[in-house]
């Protein structure tokens, strides 16, 4: 009876307090809403507001994965008037669990979770004084006022690269805000869209919040009026098809924005002149059993087949022709002298920069375009008007991805890891290029130097309450195995720091508990591609693929036949009427001039792949 009564008078109080709080609306709702201090925690703000964990939490669910300053936590105005007397509830009772230790947690971790001390977890475990173990079990015994919070997965308090509120006021002009409240399957890259903000300034405005949840409430920044273009270029809204979407098997989150997508009803043009494409590549049939390389170029012949099925209703004719080079310069020249290659409007050039020369003469010549799909480092594109250069040039890589990441590092200070005595790692170019980015500006960063594994002890220079984007100058898998854990023990028992880290495309072919660990850290890569292998456009290629050709595509990255896909959907409309991108189910092109009257093109793509806590995984083109 008594706890009872506690927890009514709790109630009580929390509608006084709270209706003292201003109010503002969001999305035509009334709320009163409390902006959190430095160095408050929810145990003070409960006494502050006279409340529990529990009632704040219900409103305001990203409190469960750990407070932050700046943060806005909101009370709708309707729960805040007086109460009518409720009938008395019986006292809950405790609850025992069971709690398997996993790789990588923390004492610290464990007990926040459940809602629970460290303390309290040591006392009902006295053999955790001796250490935490992964592969232990341990009892845990819950009050019935947490029991709900316990039963109820919740992500990491993983933090996100960005400024408080007011931290952000300080730097730059004043803006106003207003809430905005999260709908079903909305990702931070679908809202800052829809916005016409940056992800990082979303972030920004809601510090702490790194997971979305159905019916949370965002800051969202307020521009008066748009003129010129936006922290992030507008990106229009595809109306037959959205790729948004959350697989019940796996619990994946998936979004992916296209800016031009040609499809069966996109495609639709005047001119009735066929299209013909050479497919010139290396099937190698004259050998009895075709290597692994040569079953991959068909794979890639048979996805650009499935790509003209889906152009088919275009209202012209498309003609494809492949020829196998059999790996010699020989056949290219064989293939040139025959009448019937004149025909062709395009062609799709192989992997060998001998025979791409010839055909790139061929083209300038005979003005027809030549698609360099394999050969990364070729840069005949420069030169030559007839190639277009498929992949975006190493070195360009390098410099957009930094831009890109320039604006996220205003909301986070850098910290650069690398190892004793391996000669900076295998991405010192990308590092160097960064760090002159951002010594040109005056930002300040760190270097962190590192013997073996990184452990917790190695980042206790670091102020605790920082804004930090974690580095490593290597994109070896090994070498992130050694620095993961470390962060996340330091980031876990230092309870304030806001932590994420940054990467390179090799990470994207990551799995286990290195891919959890990236979602863990809230990790950022760039890449010139990637497959949401459960989003429901890779699914319908996949399935056609197999109905077609009566096996699936190998399993590898990039996948072969999605890229002879998205080539396909992009170089069809391209000839038909100078389509000027294709946002593809693995690979996008966006070609640009490489300058010059006698230049040809090269494709500008590049991604960020965002791999957020709880499974999120987040595709958007910089």
């Amino acid at each position: 009876m008594l706890a009872a009564l506690i927890g009514t008078a709790a109630s009580i109080s929390l509608q006084a307090a709270v209706k003292d709080l201003p109010t503002k609306k969001v999305n035509g709702n009334l709320y009163h809403y409390y902006e959190v201090t430095s160095k408050e925690t929810v145990y003070s703000l409960c006494y502050k507001l006279d409340t529990t964990k529990e009632e704040i939490i219900r409103h305001n669910p990203a409190v469960a994965d750990g407070l932050r300053k700046g943060m806005v936590l909101f009370f709708p105005v309707e729960e805040s008037q007086p109460a009518k007397e409720a009938p008395a509830a019986p006292a809950a009772a405790e609850q025992v669990i069971s709690h398997h230790v996993s790789r990588g947690e923390t004492i610290f971790g464990i007990a926040r979770k459940y809602g629970l001390s460290t303390e309290d977890v040591i006392a009902q475990n006295p053999v955790l004084k001796n250490g935490l173990k992964a592969g232990q079990t341990i009892k845990l015994t819950i009050p019935g006022s947490k029991a709900d919070i316990a039963a109820a997965p919740t992500p990491h308090a993983d933090a996100v690269e960005s400024k408080s509120a007011a931290e952000t006021a300080t730097a730059t002009p004043a803006q106003e805000m207003r809430g905005y409240v999260v709908k079903k399957k909305e990702t931070f890259y679908s809202i800052a869209v829809e916005n016409g903000i940056s992800v990082a300034a979303l972030e920004a405005a809601n510090p702490g919040i790194t997971a979305l949840k159905e019916g949370q409430v965002l800051n969202i920044p307020y521009v008066p009026e748009k003129s010129g273009r936006t922290d992030m270029a507008d990106v229009p809204a595809t109306p037959d098809r959205t790729d948004d979407g959350q697989d019940s098997a796996n619990g994946y989150e998936t979004a992916e924005t296209d800016e031009t997508v040609a499809s069966e009803a996109a495609v639709t043009v005047e001119s009735r002149e066929p299209v013909s494409i050479a497919v010139v590549l290396p099937f190698m049939l004259n050998e009895e059993t075709p290597s692994k390389s040569a079953m991959r170029y068909t794979e890639f012949y048979k996805g650009f087949l499935l790509a003209v099925d889906s152009l088919r209703n275009n209202g012209t004719p498309i003609h494809v022709t492949a020829y196998d080079t059999e790996g010699s310069v020989l056949k290219i020249r064989e293939a040139l002298m025959d009448t019937a290659f004149r025909k062709h409007n395009a062609i799709i050039a192989p992997d060998n920069a001998a025979q791409l020369a010839i055909l790139a003469e061929y083209g300038k010549n005979n003005n027809v375009k030549v698609f360099n799909t394999f050969l990364v480092r070729d840069d005949s594109y420069l030169t030559n008007k007839a190639v277009m250069q498929s992949n975006l040039p190493s070195a360009l890589m390098y410099r957009k991805a930094a831009d890109a990441l320039m604006e996220r590092l205003s909301y986070s200070t850098p910290v650069f890891l690398s190892f004793k005595g391996e000669a900076g790692g295998d991405k010192a170019e990308f590092v160097a290029a960064l760090k002159q980015s951002l010594s040109a500006k005056g930002n300040t960063f760190m270097d962190i130097e590192i013997e073996g594994r990184l452990n917790g002890g190695d980042l206790r220079a670091l102020p605790t309450d920082g804004n930090y984007t974690f580095i490593p100058t290597s994109s070896r898998q090994a070498d992130l195995n050694r620095l993961m854990p470390g962060i996340i023990e330091w980031r876990d028992e230092a309870v304030t720091p806001m932590v994420r880290l940054f990467g390179y495309p090799e990470w994207t072919t990551f799995r286990g508990e290195t891919l959890e660990n990236m979602h863990n850290l809230n990790t950022t890569v760039y890449s010139r591609f990637y497959t949401h292998e459960e989003s429901p456009r890779t699914l319908d290629i996949d399935a056609r693929y197999k109905k077609w050709y009566g096996n699936s595509m190998e399993n590898a990255v990039p996948r072969q036949g999605l890229l002879g896909f998205d080539t396909g959907m992009f170089v069809i409309p391209y000839l038909l009427h100078s389509t000027s991108g294709y946002d593809g189910v693995q690979n996008g092109y966006f070609f640009t001039s490489a300058g010059g009257d006698g230049a040809g093109a090269y494709n500008d793509a590049l991604y960020f792949i965002n791999f957020r806590p709880g499974n999120v995984i987040e595709k958007s083109r910089i």
